[in-house]
Order: structure tokens, then C-alpha cells, then sequence
């Protein structure tokens, strides 16, 4: 008995181990962005959509504080917001002589930003009728940019955050609040009325697959300069 949970133990942790695989990252949610965007194009997700959103998007119709902090958690995944971060950080990085992982970091911000708004204008997919708040909105709605570059933002700087320190439950409390901080955007933008479910989840996915891609480069450049030191 004792042999069969220990077996079982490692398969899980050999499973784990190669989902944390960067590389494995990056195919898996690339694919399960591509397969709801292929969904979405094909009309698969409308009737989801429909149920969720109008569940989720009566919540938002809110006014008051409540307003006031569903507009905060929105703004902190607009593009203005991300992108003082993204130079923020990247200077922050380039001042303390990790110049690669800030280059990478602005260019894997900028490639989202381009990428998102092409693929914004080539799927052309209507925004839900009629926002809950008085919310400008200027391009198509899939997928969502807030999702997207969020995921991407702060999945990164939490990847960095981690380099502090090695105590386990540190590093999964910090993904942990990433993960947290970008569902509450994506969700944000549902109860604003702004974007339908499933371009809030391809953009979680695509800004997922985005920074796993960061991690690949970073971990790449890392085993290079230890075989060029050895």
C-alpha cells in the first residue's frame, strides 16, 4: 500500500515537473488559446457566452464605492497603467545589470500589444450591446487587451519576484496574488460589460502563453552562460 502511494506520488510529481516546464507552457496555452479562438470564429462558445455574461454582467450593474473599485481593478490592467509598469520595471532591471531580461521583457510587452490589436481587428468580433457602465471602449472585442497584457505584466514580474527568495510557500504566495490580481481584471471587464467570457479566458491564455515564452528565453540565456563560464 505504502509502496503503491509513494509510486503514485512521484507520477505527480514528475507530471508537475513538466507542466512547470516553460516550454511546455508555452504549447499548452498557446493551443487552448488558438482552439477558443477557432471556437469563438466558429460560433462554438455564443450560447456560453450569452448565459455567463448575462449572469456575470447584472453583478456589475453597481453604483457608489462599488463602482469606484470595479473601475480601480479595471485600470490596473489598461494599457497606460501596464505599460508605466513594463517601463518601470524593465529600467528598474536595466539599472541593475539584468539588461537581457528587461530587453525581453519590452519586447515581449510590445509583441502583445501589436498582436493583440491585429488580432482585435482580423477576428472583428462585436463587443456585448450594452456595457453596465458608462465605459468608452475604441476597438473589437476579441481578446481582451486588459487579459492579455495583465497576464503577461504580472506573471512576469512575479516570475522576477521569485528570484528573492527561496522559500516555497513565498513563491506560490506570489503567483498566487498574480493570479488573483489578473482574475480580477478579466473579470472586471464581464461585470463592466465590455467583453464576453471567452475573450477574457483566450486572453488569460494568450498573455499566459506570451510570458511563459519570456520564462523559455530567460531560462535558455541562463544555461548558456553557464556552459560558456564552464
Amino acid at each position: 500500500m505504502a509502496s503503491s502511494e509513494t509510486k503514485n506520488s512521484s507520477a505527480l510529481t514528475s507530471y508537475l515537473g513538466i507542466i512547470k516546464t516553460p516550454s511546455i507552457q508555452v504549447l499548452l496555452l498557446g493551443t487552448g488559446f488558438l482552439l477558443i479562438m477557432l471556437f469563438v470564429y466558429m460560433g462554438v462558445l455564443t450560447a456560453f457566452d450569452n448565459v455567463v455574461f448575462s449572469v456575470i454582467s447584472e453583478a456589475g450593474n453597481v453604483s457608489g464605492w462599488k463602482e469606484d473599485v470595479l473601475r480601480d481593478i479595471t485600470a490596473l490592467g489598461s494599457n497606460t497603467a501596464l505599460i508605466f509598469v513594463t517601463i518601470s520595471v524593465a529600467g528598474a532591471l536595466a539599472l541593475s545589470g539584468e539588461r537581457k531580461k528587461a530587453l525581453t521583457f519590452l519586447i515581449a510587452v510590445a509583441v502583445g500589444i501589436a498582436t493583440t490589436f491585429l488580432l482585435k481587428a482580423g477576428i472583428d468580433r462585436p463587443r456585448p450591446p450594452l456595457p453596465t457602465q458608462n465605459v468608452s471602449v475604441y476597438t473589437q472585442s476579441f481578446p481582451s487587451a486588459h487579459a492579455t497584457l495583465s497576464t503577461l505584466v504580472y506573471f512576469y514580474i512575479a516570475y522576477l519576484l521569485t528570484y528573492f527568495t527561496q522559500n516555497a510557500s513565498v513563491r506560490v504566495w506570489i503567483y498566487i496574488s498574480a493570479a488573483f490580481l489578473v482574475f480580477c481584471i478579466g473579470l472586471s471587464r464581464i461585470l463592466l460589460g465590455v467583453h464576453w467570457p471567452s475573450d477574457i479566458i483566450a486572453g488569460w491564455f494568450a498573455g499566459g502563453s506570451m510570458a511563459a515564452f519570456c520564462f523559455y528565453i530567460i531560462k535558455w540565456e541562463r544555461k548558456l552562460r553557464i556552459k560558456d563560464k564552464g
